[in-house]
C-alpha cells in the first residue's frame, strides 16, 4: 500500500532512538510532547509494528525497530546528500577521517595524484583524529566518507554492533601491538621486555586518543601514574621531544628506517593488541572512489607491515 511516513516522524524515531525518551527527544526536536507522543504512534501505525517499547526505564528498541532505524539512519543521510547536489558538480569527492597513520596519509596522497589531472573536479580532505567516536559520528554526520580507526582486540564485538546499528559496515584490516618507542640511550633502553611498571618515573609521550580510547589496563595504570605527561600527535614534535634521553613514547610501532633515523629502539607491549578497523557507511560499501581509496589503503598498510617488522 501507499506510505504516508513523513520525514519528520523519521527524525522523531532516531532523535528517541539516541536519548532513550520521548520527552527528551521532543524537546530537542523542539516540538510539545504529545505532538511528539502521537506522531510516533502514527508512525507505529502506519508500518505495523512497534519501534519501541514502553518500560519504567524509558523507551527500549525491539528486534524489528533496531533493523527501522538502520534504515531510518541511511535514509537521513542520503536526505542530506540530496540537498548536497545543488552545491555543485564535484566529480571526483573523497573525505577520511583517521588516526595520524602513515599508511591512510599515503593512500589519500596516492588517491589525490590518480585523480588531479584528469578530474574535472577534485575535493578531497584528510581529517586527522583521536578518537573511535570521533570517527563513528563523523561518518553518521556525513561529514567524511571513511574512518580508519583502532582499538583493543578484546572490545571489538562490543563495538561491532554498535557499528551495525548506526548502519555502519566495518572490517578489519590489521592487528597492530602497541610499543613503548625509546632513545638508543634510554635508561631501560637495553631491557628486551617490557614492564610498565618500570616506566612511571620517566616522562611519557601519547597522543591524545591513548588516554581516553579504552587502552589495556597496564596503559590506562601507567597513563594515570606517570608524573610527566605529554600529549602530542606524531611528528617531528614527537621525535623531537624524545630527544630528552628519558622520555618515551607509547604507539603504534614506527617503521624501521624512522626509528634507525632518529636513534630509537622500539619494544611490543605485551597484550597489547589493537584492531585496525576501516568503517563506511552500510550504503556506500560499492561506491568507486571509496573502494579506490579503501584498496590503496590495503595496499599501503601491507607495505608498512614489512616495514616494521
Amino acid at each position: 500500500g501507499s506510505v504516508n511516513m513523513k520525514t519528520e516522524q523519521i527524525l522523531l524515531a532516531l532523535e528517541i532512538g539516541k536519548c532513550g525518551s520521548i520527552s527528551k527527544a521532543a524537546s530537542n526536536l523542539f516540538m510539545a510532547q504529545p505532538n511528539a507522543s502521537s506522531s510516533l504512534a502514527l508512525l507505529e501505525q502506519e508500518i505495523g509494528y512497534q519501534i519501541f517499547e514502553r518500560t519504567y526505564n524509558g523507551m527500549q528498541v525491539t528486534k524489528q525497530g533496531e533493523a527501522f532505524l538502520r534504515y531510518a539512519h541511511a535514509i537521513e543521510r542520503n536526505m542530506k546528500k540530496i540537498y548536497m547536489l545543488s552545491e555543485e558538480d564535484t566529480r571526483v569527492r573523497l573525505s577520511v577521517a583517521t588516526y595520524a597513520y602513515p599508511f591512510s596519509e599515503r593512500a589519500f596522497t596516492k588517491f589525490c595524484t590518480t585523480y588531479i589531472d584528469t578530474a574535472h573536479s577534485l575535493k578531497c580532505k584528510l581529517r586527522k583524529i583521536g578518537t573511535i567516536r570521533e570517527g563513528i559520528e563523523l561518518l553518521d554526520q556525513g561529514l567524511v566518507d571513511v574512518s580508519v580507526i583502532t582499538c583493543r582486540q578484546e572490545l571489538y564485538g562490543q563495538f561491532e554492533k554498535e557499528f551495525r546499528r548506526d548502519g555502519l559496515s566495518s572490517e578489519v584490516l590489521a592487528h597492530p601491538t602497541l610499543q613503548v618507542v625509546l632513545s638508543e640511550k634510554h635508561p631501560l633502553a637495553g631491557k628486551e621486555t617490557v614492564d610498565l611498571e618500570d616506566y612511571v618515573d620517566y616522562p611519557c609521550i601519547s597522543n591524545e586518543g591513548l588516554a581516553n580510547n579504552f587502552a589495556p589496563p597496564e596503559i590506562e595504570k601507567l597513563l594515570k601514574e606517570v608524573k610527566l605527561h605529554v600529549m602530542v600527535e606524531p611528528g617531528e614534535a614527537r621525535f623531537k621531544l624524545l630527544e630528552n634521553l628519558n622520555s618515551f613514547v607509547i604507539c603504534t610501532p614506527y617503521q624501521k628506517k624512522e626509528l634507525k633515523r632518529h636513534h630509537l629502539v622500539g619494544r611490543n607491549i605485551p597484550n597489547s593488541n589493537r584492531n585496525l578497523i576501516l568503517l563506511m557507511k552500510e550504503e556506500d560499501k560499492h561506491d568507486q572512489q571509496i573502494q579506490r581509496y579503501v584498496t590503496l589503503l590495503k595496499e599501503e598498510i601491507a607495505v608498512w607491515k614489512e616495514e616494521i617488522e
